[in-house]
């Protein structure tokens, strides 16, 4: 039963250094994520407020290149339900776009939002991105997009994840007689 133990123990062993090289060499990849290299559509709008046929200047970034940015003041910016105004601009080769909306007559007062989405080949929403716009009174901007997990906190809990696969390695290989 001790050799059986043994070798049980030596295979469990070898499989954590595997699992550990194998998180150390994903980590470069994902450094690159962390560090910003991969960037999400946002973008600003000038102004936050105005009356009916207000212009919004909307400027943009993150964009993915090749597919067309459709701008739009809408109802509800998360879903973009209720369009009021739309264009369509594609961005430049840093992912960068720009336009211009006009808040259209009929509009009443309230909130509304100026939202910007890109959707692939088929019709499938790629990402989205939106900013509150108060048609009368000027009321506090609220912002939203695709919801997800922050990058850093995800590189944090990587990098000590690797550091207990290590650790344990380590602890591992010097109790070993």
């Amino acid at each position: 039963m001790g050799a059986a133990f043994g070798e049980v123990f030596t295979m469990s062993l070898k499989l954590r250094v595997l699992l550990t090289l194998a998180v150390l060499a994903l980590l470069p990849a994902y450094s690159a994520l962390a560090s910003g290299e991969v960037t999400a559509l946002s973008f600003t709008i000038n102004p936050t407020g105005g009356p009916q046929g207000t212009p919004i200047t909307v400027s943009g970034q993150g964009a993915q290149v090749g597919l067309p940015v459709q701008v739009m003041l809408v109802v509800d910016g998360e879903t973009g339900a209720g369009a009021l105004a739309l264009v369509q601009t594609m961005p430049d080769a840093n992912g960068n776009f720009t336009a211009t909306l006009t808040v259209p007559a009929e509009a009443a007062a309230g909130r509304y939002a100026v939202r910007a989405e890109q959707r692939n080949a088929q019709g499938g929403l790629v990402q989205y991105y939106w900013i509150s716009f108060s048609v009368g009174p000027i009321l506090s901007p609220v912002t939203g997009g695709l919801r997800g997990s922050s990058l850093t906190l995800a590189g944090v809990l990587a990098a000590i994840l690797v550091g207990l696969i290590t650790f344990q390695g380590v602890r591992l290989a010097l109790r070993r007689p």
